[in-house]
């Protein structure tokens, strides 16, 4: 897809320059460590939302704030292939205290990494400009997981604003029935410093490690999610049900603080939401009556209902009897 783009040597850019490291340990349950510049500003941890559903983040931001770095994302979930009980994509599978998924197609991991940097960058970039980097290393391989039956690894670079580089690396995994992305890492920055900022990137991905013991403590999650499941599906939740109330709350705790830490979106419900339409080309709309309805996005400016159940995708009106659709802000 790259090679029909534009193209950018970075060949005549110079190293990465000499950093210093430190560690970053997840400040929430201590659950992973990395290497980060000492002087930048590290910020994030392991977001939990479930037994089973965690989600490490860490944002970097260089001294003069130049260059900003995301290895992670609070706002991407599990994702659930359609089948036919869940066969809306963007539609929710509610498993309550244990994780929540979102229903998409699998994608590949190039064509992951162009739909996220649409929102990744929706604010910092206004205009992106597909762009192909050259003097860019490859990203460093993450181990396999034995159940994985597809995976797929790729990038998508862009022009921001003409003297600033966005770039997302992604990495999606298939286990059949549902998908993850393993590695998702991203970066904005002015282009001479382009290399150095994906060093940095680089260096996250390779240092980063769950701790033992954490691991431990996440395997015991997991066998007790299997048993919070099974009475959930059985509805004799009454033995489990002081365990999964204190759970439950902990897991508000959490959404509420990931809703803080995402201050700049409308909270990490909104976020996910947003990342969800866009993944499944989905737009949010109100109906004259101001009931909601989801449309098919189009690349049109304007959304059009005739009262019966069609819409089309239109700049003008098709005529008499269209009515406007007003996109959800």
């Amino acid at each position: 897809m790259l090679s029909k783009l534009g193209f950018l040597a970075l060949a005549s850019i110079p190293a990465a320059l000499a950093v210093e490291w430190t560690t970053f340990q997840d400040p929430i349950e201590k659950a992973f460590t990395i290497d980060v510049p000492t002087g930048w500003t590290a910020k994030g941890g392991l977001f939990r939302l479930g037994y089973s559903d965690y989600r490490p983040m860490v944002d970097l931001q260089s001294p003069d704030g130049k260059v900003n770095i995301r290895l992670g994302d609070i706002s991407i979930p599990t994702y659930s292939v359609p089948n036919q009980f869940h066969a809306q994509e963007g539609s929710v599978v509610d498993l309550g205290a244990q994780a929540q998924m979102t229903v998409a197609q699998y994608r590949p991991g190039e064509e992951y990494a162009a739909l996220y940097a649409r929102v990744r960058f929706h604010d910092t970039c206004p205009v992106l400009a597909p762009q192909k980097l050259a003097g860019i290393a490859s990203m460093p391989d993450t181990p396999e997981e034995a159940l994985v039956k597809h995976s797929s690894a790729g990038e998508a670079a862009y022009s921001c604003g003409g003297a600033r580089i966005a770039y997302v690396y992604a990495k999606t995994a298939l286990y059949g029935t549902f998908w993850q992305v393993h590695t998702l890492a991203s970066l904005v920055a002015p282009q001479d410093q382009v290399r150095a900022a994906h060093a940095i990137v680089e260096r996250g991905v390779k240092s980063f490690k769950f701790t033992p013991a954490w691991i431990e403590y996440q395997n015991k999650l997991d066998q007790e999610a299997l048993v919070y499941q099974r009475q959930r599906q059985q509805m004799r939740r009454r033995v489990l049900a002081q365990q999964v109330a204190q759970f439950e709350m902990r897991m508000q705790a959490m959404q509420n603080q990931v809703a803080a830490f995402e201050h700049r979106q409308a909270g990490q419900a909104a976020q996910v939401e947003s990342w969800g339409n866009i993944l499944t080309e989905i737009t949010p709309t109100t109906d004259p009556l101001g009931n909601p309805r989801n449309v098919w996005t189009g690349s049109k400016s304007g959304y059009w209902t005739d009262g019966q159940g069609n819409v089309v995708n239109s700049d003008l009106s098709p005529g008499a009897g269209w009515q406007a659709l007003q996109p959800k802000q």
